[in-house]
């Protein structure tokens, strides 16, 4: 049986999961300033960048990538304590966002900048219901959790046009352990089963169909059918029993 948060916080382990262990790994470190992250940004996405630029801004934006990777794994540690309590199927994964996707926000968001993009690393709990992610939300708003929380977007209550559904919350990392790390952002998504499938049928779709529905960027009919299929789950409060998790 896991372990419960207030156990862990007993035992010596943080709220959010920052084990002693994990100071003794090697991690990569943010090894530029902010402000050359953000040149970094600007230049890959412009069309008069040279070779060399580019290159160089390849080096910067790999080493802040792969630098969000300890924070990453301290929320996603937490996520998985958490997530299994509420649900003892809870599936939880992280990942980092891949540089041609960083390139799609950039150019999507001009005005963004790339030490502004709060989902560089990001994980995920899958859970059964929205009861589910309503009560896993709701141990974040009520634990002793020490970094910053930023914001709540709130795509449940407030959906996408796309009909995607979710609830992120943004973090700013915060340590008196590893303040080589402190600031960095990180993005928790908290999904049903259904959310999770209608997610999947859209990546699906724009594999084979070489679409970009996931942005906003398909064909209207498909466009228009996924947002009707995401209204139609928003409707069902449980999954129906083929999406569901076997259990022994």
């Amino acid at each position: 049986m896991s372990a419960t948060i207030a156990q862990r916080e007993a035992w010596g382990f943080d709220s959010d999961g920052e084990e002693a262990w994990l100071s003794e790994m090697e991690w990569a470190v943010p090894q530029y300033s902010k402000q050359r992250v953000n040149g970094a940004g600007r230049a890959l996405v412009s069309p008069y960048s040279t070779e060399d630029e580019l290159d160089e801004a390849v080096a910067i934006i790999n080493n802040w990538r792969s630098s969000h990777s300890f924070p990453l794994n301290i929320f996603q540690n937490g996520l998985r304590q958490r997530g299994g309590q509420v649900d003892e199927n809870c599936v939880v994964a992280q990942r980092l966002k891949r540089l041609p996707a960083i390139e799609h926000k950039l150019n999507r968001f001009p005005t963004m900048t790339l030490s502004q993009m709060q989902d560089i690393g990001g994980c995920r709990a899958i859970v059964d219901s929205l009861d589910h992610v309503t009560a896993l939300h709701r141990m974040y708003v009520e634990s002793r959790i020490k970094h910053e929380h930023v914001r709540v977007d709130d795509y449940i209550a407030q959906p996408r046009h796309s009909g995607y559904r979710s609830l992120h919350l943004i973090y700013r990392y915060f340590s008196d352990k590893k303040i080589t790390y402190n600031t960095l952002l990180i993005e928790i998504q908290l999904r049903s089963q259904l959310q999770r499938s209608w997610a999947t049928a859209v990546e699906t779709v724009d594999t084979y169909t070489e679409q970009s529905l996931k942005t906003s960027g398909g064909e209207g009919n498909w466009e228009r059918f996924f947002a009707l299929m995401g209204t139609s789950f928003a409707t069902r409060k449980n999954p129906p029993a083929y999406l569901r998790p076997l259990t022994s």
